[in-house]
Parts: C-alpha cells; sequence; structure tokens
C-alpha cells in the first residue's frame, strides 16, 4: 500500500514538474516569436521587407506552431497560422499596409496565447 502511494505521488510530482517546464519554455518561445514579428512590423513600416525575411518568421512560427499545438486551444492557434498564410499574399505583392495589419494581430495574438497556458482559475470558471 506504502508502495502505490510513493508511486502516485512521484508520478503527480514528475507530471507538475514537466507541465511547468513546458510552459515555461513555450511562453519563453512565443515571446522570442513576438519580439522577431515586431522587427518585422518595424520593417514593414520602412518597406523595407523582404519575402525572404517574412518566410523565415512563417518558418519559425511554424515549428513553434507544430511544438505547441497538442497544449494551447487550436482556434487560438489556427487564427495565428491563417494570419501568416494571409500574410504571405502580401508579402509577395509587396503590399506592406496591409501585411503590417495581418502582422498586428499575429504579434497580439503570440502575446496572448501564452497566458491561456498558465493554469489559473480564471481559466476554469
Amino acid at each position: 500500500m506504502t508502495k502505490n502511494i510513493w508511486a502516485g505521488l512521484i508520478a503527480l510530482v514528475l507530471v507538475i514538474a514537466c507541465g511547468v517546464l513546458e510552459v515555461a519554455l513555450l511562453s519563453d518561445y512565443y515571446e522570442k516569436l513576438a519580439a522577431r514579428c515586431d522587427e518585422i512590423i518595424a520593417k514593414c513600416e520602412q518597406e523595407s521587407l523582404t519575402l525572404q525575411e517574412y518566410n523565415e518568421l512563417r518558418r519559425q512560427w511554424v515549428q513553434l506552431r507544430e511544438t505547441s499545438e497538442l497544449l494551447l486551444p487550436h482556434i487560438d492557434v489556427y487564427e495565428i497560422n491563417l494570419r501568416f498564410a494571409e500574410g504571405q499574399a502580401y508579402a509577395e505583392q509587396q503590399d506592406y499596409p496591409q501585411l503590417k495589419a495581418q502582422l498586428c494581430v499575429v504579434a497580439e495574438l503570440l502575446e496572448y496565447v501564452p497566458h491561456l497556458m498558465k493554469p489559473s482559475l480564471r481559466h476554469i470558471v
């Protein structure tokens, strides 16, 4: 009986530790991508953004998306995905005002989504 209790407690501690580590790492990745997105938005304002730079940002998003899809609400991840896809056409056309509008939404979502990962009473109620 005592072994079962200890095994259960150890399993619980491991699950919680992995969850905390995962939230911390993903939050850091989202923060870094949001900062990069802000840099790209500044380049849009200067109308100096290249298609290659946009594609690199989008590639970074795809890597993060694949990592975070298991944990996060799919609607928010899907919305970021749609904004990047729509932004692709604007980047190819060099339509900087429209691309900036899409990236501003992406930047906002990149800052908001990590908030959803952190368990709180507000998210439960």
